[in-house]
């Protein structure tokens, strides 16, 4: 098994704009008797999962999702090194791919996780090969990046093709290198009413 998770702290690096978590102890084992803990941060941080509610009023949120949406088998596309993930480079890379299954889009920042290079420029779908996918019928997108979309938007273009199919995305997801090309994921985010997106558990295996 792989655990696909980054750990939620008071002092990650997070996307530009995001204010940091606050984890604060009411009560703790050691000086009361028993732990009781706050904490409070926004739903669009760390290994988290969009909803389409993130951008359609009208999207479903992820408490709606049947639960068998969140349990994928997923294949890894190699996009390190490439300016951007193209259809013409896509229609070649999931050759053989159920288009029921998820997508794996690695890009390689998964190594820079946790510095300010992290959000430097990186691999992302054009429109075209975001459409592309969709026509397909790829059924979630997982990205070892910030977003699906250059963390220079204003407009987030392919986050709106993708969650309007609807089309879960998993984004910040914590690779490991000892991890096959192809494997089960499951992405359980808590379940919160009218949810447009959550922190999520990514658990792997074969």
């Amino acid at each position: 098994m792989w655990d696909l998770t980054y750990t939620i702290t008071e002092d990650m690096l997070l996307y530009p704009g995001i204010p940091q978590p606050v984890l604060h102890d009411f009560a703790t084992a050691e000086n009361d008797g028993y732990g009781l803990s706050n904490y409070a941060f926004w739903n669009h941080l760390g290994t988290h999962i969009d909803a389409p509610t993130h951008f359609f009023a009208d999207g479903l949120s992820l408490d709606q999702f049947p639960i068998d949406a969140f349990i994928r088998r997923v294949h890894t596309i190699h996009c390190e090194g490439e300016d951007s993930i193209s259809a013409s480079f896509l229609s070649h890379a999931v050759h053989g791919i159920p288009p029921t299954d998820g997508l794996l889009l690695l890009t390689g920042q998964y190594r820079y996780w946790g510095t300010p290079r992290y959000f430097d420029p990186f691999p992302v779908l054009t429109k075209e090969g975001a459409e592309y996918l969709m026509g397909e019928g790829y059924s979630m997108i997982l990205v070892d990046a910030p977003s699906v979309d250059p963390v220079t938007t204003d407009t987030f273009p392919i986050h709106r093709i993708v969650l309007q199919h609807p089309v879960l995305i998993v984004e910040n997801l914590a690779y490991q290198e000892d991890l096959p090309d192809s494997f089960h994921v499951t992405a359980l985010p808590i379940k919160v009413r009218n949810s447009n997106g959550c922190p999520a558990r990514i658990i792997a295996t074969r």
